[in-house]
């Protein structure tokens, strides 16, 4: 017999509609998706998925609903490379059988792209993560496996985390950064929060982005191993 799906309480959900604009709500349903899907608690994505139609779709022009959900959508393709194609799948399935007909995707943008483009892209936006890190040692995966080094940058940041036909770079990084804290990835969490910093967050986006997903984390009764990650500074933050 499968475990019985906890429900999330209704504060939490309704929280995003004290949000202040369309795009920071969309963002918000996508963080909490993506970050059920990194917890392995993809069952419990439909509660997400019908507040965010309810209170979200169903206030939008019908023009715009697609590409919400697209948005939804694309935050757990870029949490692949975080969370692992098995939990992505098991959560993009489910959010499948929430989403009606009309909010699908008829092709994949991503594979009519040529792999130069999409490497250069891919570099691009590697570096902008990382080449302004003093903490990332940019040769640390490449001792330890040139394959894995390869993986990562140019199939991984060429074809998942920098492709910008629906998210723009920051917006990828709250997907990715909810992705490692349904992993308590603590390394990992530093060097993209530090990211998102580059991008054009502030401290208090990525407070705000680390109590959502603990507490979605908290509500659903995980324990993690670690505490709280630190919230970083760059150079250029006051």
């Amino acid at each position: 017999m499968p475990p019985e799906t906890p429900s999330l309480p209704d504060v939490l959900l309704q929280s995003s509609l004290s949000l202040r604009n369309t795009t920071e709500r969309i963002r918000w349903y996508m963080c909490v998706i993506v970050t059920l899907s990194s917890l392995n608690y993809p069952d419990v994505i439909p509660q997400v998925y019908d507040h965010f139609s309810t209170n979200l779709l169903a206030e939008l022009p019908p023009a715009d609903r697609f590409r919400a959900v697209q948005n939804v959508r694309e935050g757990l393709i870029k949490s692949t490379g975080i969370v692992g194609a098995g939990r992505t799948g098991n959560a993009m399935r489910t959010l499948s059988n929430c989403i009606p007909d009309e909010y699908r995707e008829a092709d994949s943008p991503r594979s009519k792209e040529s792999d130069e483009v999409a490497r250069k892209r891919g570099r691009e936006f590697w570096l902008n993560i990382y080449a302004r890190n003093p903490a990332f040692d940019p040769e640390a995966s490449v001792r330890a496996s040139p394959d894995y080094a390869f993986v990562v940058r140019d199939l991984l940041y060429a074809r998942v985390f920098s492709y910008d036909g629906v998210l723009d770079p920051l917006t990828t990084g709250y997907a990715m950064v909810s992705g490692l804290y349904g992993m308590d990835c603590q390394n990992q969490l530093q060097h993209h929060m530090k990211g998102m910093l580059f991008n054009g967050a502030s401290r208090h986006d990525l407070l705000y982005l680390q109590e959502l997903c603990l507490r979605v984390a908290k509500e659903l009764g995980v324990q993690f191993r670690h505490p709280p990650a630190p919230i970083p500074t760059i150079p250029t933050q006051d």
